[in-house]
């Protein structure tokens, strides 16, 4: 079901961490769906199509990018060089900070991508962070070792 992240790997590219999804960040939806039964089967009918939904949520940080995935029918696809990314955030509600699950915001110039019930979502985000610090030095190493190879040539 959730193989999207590793058919799109490009050649050479690994994955460094792939969010692990908390299925308890559906409690309050569960919840609502079963106390407000009553009303029309809506609440309850909210509840499965969230549940659903959350069954296809992918988020992995790679090496080289970030690549995620959301929706079913339509899908939103996050497919972001790691120099590219411009924030990335948690949110943490009440319950999620009880049991350990939050929502990861992650900003590029084109959109905002958000991908709910991550579980230590403090922790993935530094895991991005560190993979965009590595990243931007190992540009800076490269461009170095160009730049003396260039001078040693002549």
């Amino acid at each position: 079901m959730k193989k999207y992240v590793e058919s799109n790997l490009s050649r050479n590219e690994s994955v460094v961490k792939k969010a692990d999804f908390n299925c308890l960040y559906l409690l309050k939806t569960w919840l609502r769906g079963i106390l407000f039964f009553w009303l029309l089967f809506i609440p309850t009918i909210r509840a499965i199509i969230d549940t659903v939904y959350f069954l296809f949520y992918e988020l992995a940080v790679t090496d080289k990018r970030i690549i995620g995935k959301e929706g079913i029918i339509s899908t939103y696809v996050l497919d972001a060089p790691l120099n590219k990314i411009q924030n990335v955030s948690v949110v943490q509600p009440f319950l999620g900070k009880i049991f350990n699950y939050g929502t990861v915001r992650i900003y590029t110039a084109a959109k905002e991508f958000s991908y709910p019930g991550i579980k230590n979502p403090d922790n993935f985000k530094g895991i991005i962070m560190t993979q965009i610090n590595q990243t931007e030095e190992d540009k800076i190493k490269q461009q170095a070792s160009e730049t003396a190879n260039a001078i040693n040539n002549k």
